[in-house]
């Protein structure tokens, strides 16, 4: 019996045994299975993800100048592996925008060209969404802009040497006349002395005469100046706003672009680049007929450079025949001069007479000067006056208004009493109405004070402005 009990439980034994390693078995098989369909998720979580970025799209800005200022009209092209993938033409602002739909990351190049300087590219680059790629342009030729400013500096140069002949030119003539006057007036006689200093005397009032209207016109010439220069910061002003306005009103735009271009951006899909051929084609018609403007414009630029320099020397050869006729006449009044200054010396007891005449002119002058001081002093004393009376008015209208509230206090005053003489009449509490009765004189002689204290006050402003 006891080795049948003991064959049993190995029996048993081994079966429970079998099971556990079973289900060891079948844990292991579910763990692995687990295990491999966690990697399966994650890798079809890591495509996804590369897919959506192969789709992204970019948009970059090429800015372009020279000497440093804004090429417009130049032709920008991005290709990648002989494509044009996208194109544009650079704007006044020297600024061009493109835009690709998708984009992977591909390597491209960047290429700039203008008929009037030399091509430049960018090669084997990455785009990043947003980025600026600058370009610096040497220029073929002359620009209009060159031509015009070395134009400009040659014709300022010859005008400047113009200049000096017209300087000079004024000069000698300047020392004719004077060198003629010497001579007429060695010639002259003592009757022909006393003729002139008439005559000079006629000529000083039409001088005073004719300084007064100068003074005249100085203050109109002033008058239209300032209101030039009004008128001129109004149409700053005016030119300052509509420049802001279009400042706005291209911002308002380009967010408008951004976001249509969001917008068509969302339907886009594929990571291929898109053949740009028709843009690009678009851009070249574009900076071709920009670039023939800007050459249409140098070279009129160059041929007004070429009139202006020639009506510059033109004006400078007639001003220096100008100036060597001024120099002969020079030249002739010294001979002259010479053989009249031994006659002069005859005429220097008239010359002196004629500075005694003149010393009293200038006092009369000092005297005229005198005058126009005291009347300034007056002149000044009469504004004192007139702010001294428009100070006494506005104290006065103050005076007004305190006298306006003690006359409402008083018609207050005035109720009051009315009141109280009613309830008197009829003999009811007269011990209380008598203490009522004392207070409103009370009221009213406090009011007689204040009238007092406000018509001394009008009083003494009256007297001291006397």
């Amino acid at each position: 019996m006891e080795g049948r009990a003991q064959n049993n439980n190995c029996c048993i034994f081994s079966v429970k045994q079998n099971q556990l390693t079973k289900m060891k078995k079948c844990f292991m098989f579910a763990s692995a299975l687990l295990c491999t369909s966690a990697v399966l998720a994650n890798h079809s979580k890591l495509n996804n993800r590369i897919e959506i970025l192969s789709k992204e799209a970019v948009s970059v800005t090429i800015s372009i100048t020279a000497d440093g200022k804004p090429v417009k009209g130049a032709l920008v092209r991005i290709t990648s592996s002989g494509m044009a993938v996208g194109a544009a033409t650079s704007d006044e602002t020297g600024k061009a925008a493109i835009s690709l739909p998708t984009y992977g990351k591909q390597l491209v190049t960047i290429q700039v060209s203008h008929a009037m300087y030399k091509d430049q590219k960018l090669a084997e680059i990455v785009l990043e969404n947003g980025a600026t790629f600058d370009f610096v342009l040497k220029s073929k030729t002359e620009s209009a802009e060159m031509i015009t400013t070395e134009s400009q500096e040659k014709v300022a140069k010859i005008e400047e040497k113009t200049a000096k002949s017209e300087e000079k030119t004024t000069e000698y003539e300047t020392d004719a006349e004077k060198l003629a006057r010497e001579r007429e007036e060695a010639v002259r006689s003592q009757e022909q002395l006393r003729k002139e200093r008439e005559e000079a005397e006629r000529i000083a009032t039409e001088k005073k005469k004719a300084a007064e209207e100068k003074q005249n016109t100085v203050e109109k010439t002033r008058e239209t100046a300032d209101k030039e220069r009004s008128e001129a910061e109004r149409i700053k002003q005016e030119a300052a706003s509509t420049t802001t306005e279009e400042a706005k009103r291209r911002e308002a735009e380009a967010k408008q672009r951004q976001q249509e271009e969001a917008e068509r951006l969302k339907t886009l899909e594929g990571s291929k680049l898109t053949d740009a051929k028709a843009a690009e084609d678009k851009a070249k018609q574009e900076a071709a007929q920009k670039q023939k403007e800007q050459e249409k414009e140098r070279s009129e630029a160059e041929k007004k450079a070429k009139e202006q320099e020639e009506k510059a020397k033109t004006e400078k050869k007639a001003q220096e025949e100008k100036e060597n006729a001024a120099k002969e006449k020079v030249e002739n009044e010294k001979e002259a001069l010479k053989e009249e200054e031994k006659k002069a010396e005859k005429e220097a007891e008239a010359k002196k007479e004629a500075e005694k005449e003149a010393k009293e002119a200038e006092k009369e002058a000092r005297e005229a000067e005198k005058e126009a001081k005291e009347a300034e002093k007056e002149a000044k004393e009469a504004a004192e006056e007139k702010e001294a009376a428009e100070e006494l008015k506005a104290k006065l209208a103050k005076y007004d208004e305190e006298q306006k509230e003690i006359d409402e206090e008083r018609q207050e005053l005035k109720k009051e009493q009315k009141k109280l003489d009613d309830k008197i009449k009829k003999g009811k509490k007269l011990d209380k109405l008598k203490e009522d009765q004392e207070k409103l004189n009370e009221k009213n002689k406090k009011l007689d004070e204040k009238q007092e204290k406000l018509d001394e006050k009008r009083k003494k402003a009256i007297k001291k402005s006397k």
